[in-house]
């Protein structure tokens, strides 16, 4: 369904996960403001030589992260006519993920019109790296504005922009995996990392990333002392070395034949699409070194007086682990579960 032919029982006023997560994350998702107050558009991304991290920290499970950096650079913010935002993600050169209920005005009734869309990536403070118009956008099939809170709409809030230009290309972008016991196996030998990361209502100008909760019996995501702010963060997963959106925050269940296809990606098992970092002479950072320094920072290896490689072989010694080189996404999963246990940070 495009929502450019909006059907006449999509005008009425509007209204995840199994079990009891499901309808508590619903609940404070439907019940909140998708947006915080619409602040001027930024000037266009113009990186800085030997820019920090600036006030990244590492600190009770928080984090801000350096959105100039792959695979944070693939998330942006979905700005709806000047009057707010909701977070999006980059899924495809051209393929936006966000929720249903975000494209919803509920002041006005009905559906935002995908001119009233401004989809920007890698946003940070004042500077971006690439914006775009929409052209077109889809919502699951399942999903009624008007039908309250019910399975349907807890079950299935996604919704697919397709942007006028390819701005993929140079943010990178991410793929979808689903929960499954091989991924349960893999959080608790310490391989996959959950978190949550997006432009928060309350500190709308860069991403936090919130690593505190972990996976528990009662569902992927345990939402520990998160505030309703930090409900709309998108969770997010690391395994086999790349960053996965948790696509049960959109839809349970994995065979969403829909989303794949409006999307443009094919789907194997519990994963969808491909994680790609950007293309050669994009102005993005491939690995996330900033991320990477100011952990260590956080964890007691200092980064300042020797060079980051240095830092990050002492940390490996110091755990036992095997060495490495790269500033990667697989060494920053490791970092994150290290701060994630750590109860000084």
């Amino acid at each position: 369904m495009t929502t450019g032919d909006i059907r006449p029982d999509q005008t009425r006023s509007p209204g995840r996960r199994g079990g009891s997560l499901i309808l508590a994350c619903g609940l404070a998702l439907l019940l909140q403001a998708c947006a915080a107050k619409q602040q001027p558009e930024p000037q266009t991304f113009e990186p800085a030589a030997g820019e920090p991290a600036g006030e990244a920290r590492a600190l009770e499970g928080r984090f801000q992260a350096d959105a100039h950096e792959y695979p944070w650079s693939a998330l942006g913010r979905v700005n709806l006519a000047g009057t707010g935002f909701c977070n999006g993600i980059m899924v495809g050169p051209r393929q936006v993920l966000t929720q249903a209920q975000c494209l919803y005005s509920k002041r006005d009734g009905r559906w935002w019109r995908p001119q009233e869309l401004h989809f920007i990536t890698a946003y940070q403070r004042d500077r971006f790296l690439a914006d775009s118009k929409v052209t077109r956008f889809f919502t699951a099939p399942g999903y009624s504005p008007g039908g309250g809170i019910n399975l349907a709409n807890l079950t299935n809030n996604w919704a697919v922009l397709i942007l006028s230009e390819p701005i993929g290309e140079r943010s990178g972008w991410l793929g979808m995996q689903w929960e499954n016991a091989t991924l349960k196996a893999a959080e608790a030998r310490g391989s996959a990392v959950f978190l949550r990361a997006g432009y928060r209502l309350d500190w709308p100008h860069s991403i936090s990333l919130h690593f505190g909760c972990t996976a528990g019996d009662t569902g992927l995501i345990n939402l520990c002392e998160a505030t309703p702010n930090e409900l709309a963060l998108p969770p997010f997963v690391i395994s086999d070395g790349a960053l996965h959106v948790v696509a049960d925050y959109y839809v349970r269940t994995a065979g969403s034949g829909a989303l794949a296809s409006r999307a443009a990606l094919t789907q194997q098992g519990n994963l969808m699409g491909r994680p790609s970092p950007p293309t050669a002479g994009s102005p993005i950072r491939r690995n996330p070194t900033a991320s990477t320094a100011a952990f260590l920072e956080a964890l007691g290896y200092d980064t300042a007086e020797q060079n980051l490689s240095d830092a990050m072989r002492h940390y490996l010694q110091d755990n036992n682990l095997p060495p490495r080189s790269t500033a990667d996404i697989a060494f920053l999963a490791s970092l994150i579960a290290k701060a994630r246990n750590t109860p000084s940070l």
